[in-house]
């Protein structure tokens, strides 16, 4: 019987906390250790960043002390990179792998920038990016990698569009109530972003170029999320007298967000590109196509990896809002045709961003690290 590989994961991004990379690590980490033929260990933090000022200091010494008994040391992002090096040092044979998302390399203080110039090069074998334009960003910023896998979704919480279970709900949609509930006209096109309101996520653009146009068009579109382009976004809904067309709902509770999924028809991703920021993928988009929404992505940075033209939704040009516009009206003119489209949308969603694929994904690599 072959030896169990031994591996190991450290991340400072991990549940109970929220967010896309602690969503990100847990989802890849524990499928790895239920592999039965791994021995895998997760150290994580599963706290709020402040932590780190132990957390650090902590797998610094479990690195020294423990990194030579591994095959493999999975680091959860760019910030550990010197745990990478310090594996080097202590275990030569033990081969690194590191996870690269975008922000974790981009954050632009100086000093953390300082620190990464002088680590992150040497602190791995293998560099993981989530998307084509976190690899792009990578390699302008001075580290070549050939190595690509997408994060996933979890397709038992995130009920497809078209399942057994989908169709159930659907035809128990309280459209009626749904409606009155938000104020939004009978029979309304319903378009929603769902996301923390950053200026690359493009939100106050669309407003101001695109539903400024639509004034006169029976659509409605809603945003659900905080963040600091709040004021900003709401400066733009008053500026154009969008406040009977734009509803900013804020951060909304998980029946609610389920609410808005279930009833909206369009998905909006609208990102534009931001100096020293970037959209590392764009999960909420996949998730989007998962529940049956026709999604409207811009084709900038990771997003291009998340949503592929014509399977799972339509790539625009940024900041074309004559693209945005003409779609948009093609979508409320031609509502029963793309009934068909949210369907295969869905299920080319489903076949191939599962969580379970991506795992099976790190497991090859793991196994193709380990032989060399």
């Amino acid at each position: 019987m072959e030896e169990k590989k031994k591996v190991l994961c450290i991340t400072r991004k991990y549940p109970p906390q929220v967010g896309g990379m602690e969503n990100f690590c847990f989802n890849v980490f524990s499928r790895l250790a239920k592999e039965e033929r791994y021995d895998t260990k997760i150290v994580s933090l599963g706290k709020k960043q402040s932590h780190l000022i132990w957390f650090f200091p902590y797998t610094v010494f479990y690195t020294i002390f423990n990194a030579h008994k591994y095959d493999a040391f999975i680091i959860g992002d760019g910030l550990l990179c010197f745990l990478g090096v310090l594996s080097k040092i202590f275990a030569p044979k033990t081969k690194r792998i590191t996870i690269i998302y975008g922000l974790d390399f981009l954050y632009s203080n100086p000093i953390y920038q300082a620190y990464l110039r002088l680590w992150l090069k040497k602190g791995s074998d293998v560099y993981v990016c989530i998307s084509h334009g976190t690899m792009e960003a990578f390699e302008k910023w001075g580290i070549k990698t050939d190595t690509l896998i997408t994060p996933g979704i979890d397709t038992d919480k995130c009920v497809s569009y078209g399942s057994k279970t989908a169709d159930l709900e659907l035809t128990a949609r309280n459209k009626e109530g749904f409606y009155n509930k938000y104020n939004v006209p009978k029979d309304n096109l319903v378009c929603i972003t769902v996301g923390r309101l950053v200026k690359r996520k493009g939100v106050e653009w669309f407003i101001s170029n695109v539903m400024s146009r639509l004034s006169d068009y029976p659509i409605t579109y809603m945003v659900i999320g905080g963040g600091e382009e709040r004021e900003n976004i709401e400066k733009a809904v008053l500026e154009n007298k969008l406040e009977d067309k734009v509803k900013l709902l804020g951060r909304v509770s998980d029946d609610d967000l389920k609410e808005c999924y279930d009833n909206a028809d369009v998905f909006i991703m609208p990102n534009i590109h931001v100096e020293n920021d970037m959209e590392g993928f764009g999960i909420v988009a996949v998730e989007a196509s998962l529940r049956g929404l026709i999604v409207l992505a811009s084709g900038i940075e990771g997003i291009t990896d998340a949503i592929i033209d014509n399977k799972n939704g339509y790539v625009m040009e940024s900041r074309n809002a004559d693209e945005y516009i003409d779609k948009i009206k093609d979508i409320y003119k031609n509502r029963s045709e793309y009934d068909k489209k949210r369907l295969e949308f869905s299920e080319y969603t489903r076949n191939n961003f599962s969580w379970d694929a991506i795992g099976e994904k790190y497991k090859q690599l793991i196994d193709t690290v380990c032989k060399k």
